[in-house]
C-alpha cells in the first residue's frame, strides 16, 4: 500500500478579468489516509441485467444514446479507477439515493439526527412543478416499473468493507471521524447529481472538502444535438473548475495509483 500519490489537478483562474489566466494545473501530493474515491449515481438503467431504457419516460441519463455512452464510461473509465483506488488502499465510498442505499444498509454509517421541524410544516404553493415534470419526463414517470430494479451498475458494485452514503450530514460525519478531507468523484450526471445531490460536490465543497472530479469518468445529460460534442458535459466541467473545485484525468489518476488502463 502506498502512503501517498501525486495527482495533477486543474482549476480555472478567472483573473485578471479582462484576460483570464484560464486553466491552471498543479500537482497535489495526496495522503491516501485523507483521501476517498467516490462513486456517485452509477445506475444500472440500460446496463446488462438492469432495467431497459424506456421510450415513454425520460429517466436517469435520458436517451438510449446517453445510456450507451454512460455504460462505456462505466466500463472503460470508472471501473478501472475504482479498482485502482482499491489496490492503492484508498477509502471507497458509494453515494446513492435512498432507494438504492436501502439495498446496502449494512454498509451505511448512522445518519445524524436532524433538528425538529416547525410544527406548521411546509407545502408547495401549487402543483405546477409536478405537472411540469410529467410534461417533460413523461406522464406518470415516477410510477415507472423500472424504479423497483434500480441499483448500482454491475462493474462498480460495492464490496465488503466499503461505505454507502445517502445523506450529506451522514457523509460529513463519517469523513470527519476518519480525518478525510479530499474527495475524488466519478459518476453521473455532470450537470445534475454530481453537483447538487446529497453528498455531491457542491454540498461537500461548501463544508470545506477538496473535491475533484475525474473529468473523463462522467457524462452530463446531453440532448440529441449536443451529445457528439458533449456540450453540457464540458460546460459543467468548466463550472466545477471555476466555482466548485478541481478536475483530473483518469489516466493521471491511474498512474498516480501505480498502474495504467
Amino acid at each position: 500500500m502506498t502512503a501517498g500519490m501525486a495527482l495533477p489537478v486543474r482549476f480555472y483562474r478567472a483573473v485578471p478579468t479582462s484576460n483570464p489566466q484560464g486553466l491552471v494545473e498543479e500537482v497535489w501530493r495526496l495522503d491516501l489516509a485523507r483521501t476517498a474515491f467516490v462513486e456517485l449515481h452509477c445506475w444500472n438503467v440500460g446496463c446488462p441485467g438492469g432495467p431497459p431504457v424506456p421510450e415513454e419516460y425520460w429517466v436517469d441519463m435520458g436517451s438510449p444514446q446517453n445510456h450507451a455512452v454512460g455504460w462505456e464510461i462505466i466500463t472503460t473509465r470508472i471501473a478501472p479507477c475504482l479498482a485502482a483506488a482499491r489496490r492503492a488502499g484508498m477509502a471507497v465510498v458509494h453515494v446513492q439515493p435512498e432507494r438504492i442505499g436501502d439495498r446496502y444498509r449494512r454498509l451505511q454509517p448512522p445518519i445524524p439526527k436532524q433538528p425538529p421541524q416547525p410544527a406548521w410544516g411546509w407545502s408547495p404553493i401549487s402543483d405546477h412543478q409536478s405537472k411540469r415534470a410529467n410534461r417533460v419526463h413523461g406522464e406518470g414517470f415516477n410510477d415507472w416499473e423500472g424504479w423497483q430494479d434500480l441499483d448500482i451498475a454491475g462493474p462498480v458494485q460495492p464490496v465488503a468493507g466499503e461505505t454507502m452514503i445517502v445523506a450529506t450530514d451522514q457523509f460529513d460525519a463519517w469523513l470527519r471521524e476518519r480525518g478525510i478531507d479530499t474527495l475524488i468523484y466519478a459518476g453521473f450526471c455532470t450537470n445534475l447529481c454530481i453537483l447538487d445531490s446529497p453528498a455531491s460536490m457542491k454540498p461537500m465543497a461548501s463544508r470545506g472538502y477538496r473535491c475533484v472530479l475525474l473529468r473523463d469518468a462522467t457524462l452530463a445529460v446531453e440532448f440529441p444535438e449536443t451529445l457528439d460534442k458533449r456540450v453540457h458535459t464540458e460546460t459543467a466541467i468548466r463550472y466545477i473548475e471555476c466555482w466548485v473545485g478541481y478536475t483530473a484525468a483518469t489516466d493521471d489518476f491511474l498512474h498516480a495509483c501505480g498502474g495504467g488502463m
